[in-house]
Parts: structure tokens; C-alpha cells; sequence
């Protein structure tokens, strides 16, 4: 049955979460609960696609929407990363040869746009379970004569990586990494990508110093982040607090607005 827009009941939905940052999908149903006394969970499930088609909300993470609020003037967009086909190669030959291991695929070459030096290189990062990276590992090289490195160190990265035009990194997966999937690829979401650069600076050294200021005042600006995520993901890598520092002192993102709006 189709949802017409009075169901929607979008200027009492405006009125009361315009001034949000995000909500969540629970206080929406209570929210149209209230509307509707026999709400179901189809009808509810029918709202929030209506609401999504019509360019109302977005999700940004596992139950949790931002209200798309035509009266504020917002550019952001949802994140979705553009995978090259040597990406999608690379997810298609992992879920042949390894059906059973889990992966995640993401591209440096994602985070150009923020940057005001645009790097000529790109290196494709394959995450993968500690227990099958060295078999992983040994098949993608039979497989490829392309430039593929299993766990470099800064070293390495320096002498046969940096100048490279396409390089696989191969590295172990970090357990609960924040995951999305593009076009049926595993892929990395751009909050994990954010801390992941922050905090593993002998492989991304590239993106540090005001390279990183610039990454993160423009992903903020451009894209919608969920800083429970960010935060969550940064405590398993334990840079939490030298994130937050790093956020609060040297960009000008207002992080305390945002922590406020997620909690």
C-alpha cells in the first residue's frame, strides 16, 4: 500500500527534529507511533523508504537518520565511495577464492577530493582477517604481477609504495571496522577511513600534517559523519582522545555540537 504524504505528517516531523543534527530510527517510531496508535512495523518500514525516496532523510549509520531540512540550506551528502575496477577485481577474486573470509576494501584515492595537494598515486587497502592474510596473500600473487605488499612497514612503503601509480595493500582487518557495501563490495565507510590515516601514520604519513586538517574540516563539511561511529572506531585503534584533541585544537570543526546531536 502506498504511503501518502498526510501519513508523512512532515511539518509536526519538522518541527520537532529540524533542530537535530540526526535522529534515531526509535524516536522516529515514536514519533509516528504517537500519529498513528496502530502503527505497524510494514507501515513503519514503508514511512521510512517514503521519507528517504522523497530526499527527507538519510541514514548515516545503523539506526540513525539526519532530517533533511530544506529550510537549512545543507550540501551534505551521504558518502558512497568510487571503487576502480582493480578494486572490484580485487573484492570478485577474495570472495572466489575465500568465500568464507571476511574482507574490506577501501582507496586512498578516496580522500583526494578533500586535499589541496592531489596525489598522483592511489593505494588500494585489502583488509583481511588475521587468520587468512598469509594465504590471502600468497594467492593474490600468483595471480598478479601488480604491486601487492603484505603488512608494509614505513620503510617499505617509502622505497616500493609512495611513487608506485597502483599499490594493494594487504593489511589484517580491525575487528567491528565501520563497513558499508558499494555495488556488492565490501568497503570501508569514511569514518573508519578517517581514523584509520589518523591513527596509522607510518603507512599514511602522506595525509598527515595540514593535509590531514584538510581532510577532516572537509569531509565534515561535505559529507554527513556519525561521530559515535568515528569515536567508537577511534577507541578501537585507541587514539580517542588524541582524536578528539587533534579535532577540538587544530581544525575548525565544532565537534561539542556534534558529539551533542548524536548522544
Amino acid at each position: 500500500m502506498k504511503t501518502n504524504m498526510s501519513t508523512l505528517a512532515i511539518p509536526e516531523l519538522k518541527m520537532k527534529f529540524s533542530n537535530r543534527g540526526s535522529v534515531r530510527k526509535v524516536e522516529l517510531w515514536n514519533f509516528y507511533h504517537l500519529q498513528n496508535s496502530d502503527l505497524t512495523e510494514q507501515a513503519f518500514r514503508r514511512i521510512l523508504y517514503s521519507l528517504e525516496k522523497e530526499r527527507l532523510i538519510t541514514p548515516i549509520g545503523a539506526g540513525i537518520y539526519v532530517l533533511l531540512n530544506p529550510f537549512l540550506a545543507s550540501n551534505k551528502k551521504k558518502f558512497v565511495p568510487s571503487l576502480s575496477p582493480t578494486a572490484q577485481q580485487l573484492s570478485l577474486d577474495v570472495r572466489k577464492n575465500f568465500p568464507y573470509t571476511q574482507y574490506l576494501i577501501w582507496e586512498t584515492g578516496a580522500l583526494h577530493e578533500f586535499m589541496t595537494h592531489q596525489p598522483s598515486q592511489s593505494q588500494i587497502i585489502l583488509e583481511i582477517e588475521k587468520e587468512a592474510t598469509e594465504s590471502v596473500f600468497n594467492k593474490l600473487k600468483e595471480q598478479s604481477s601488480g604491486n601487492i605488499f603484505l603488512e608494509p612497514d614505513r620503510v617499505t612503503y617509502e622505497r616500493y609504495i609512495i611513487d608506485a601509480p597502483e599499490s594493494i595493500l594487504l593489511l589484517q582487518l580491525v575487528t567491528q571496522s565501520p563497513k558499508m557495501k558499494t555495488k556488492g563490495v565490501v568497503s570501508a565507510r569514511l569514518e573508519k577511513i578517517l581514523v584509520d590515516i589518523f591513527s596509522d601514520e607510518d603507512r599514511f604519513f602522506t595525509f598527515h600534517g595540514q593535509e590531514m586538517i584538510n581532510i577532516f574540516e572537509n569531509a565534515f563539511s561535505m559529507y554527513w559523519i556519525n561521530t559515535k561511529t568515528l569515536f567508537r572506531y577511534a577507541g578501537r585503534r585507541k587514539v580517542v582522545e588524541r582524536l578528539k584533541n587533534f579535532i577540538n585544537t587544530r581544525t575548525q570543526i565544532e565537534l561539542s555540537t556534534l558529539l551533542e546531536n548524536i548522544e
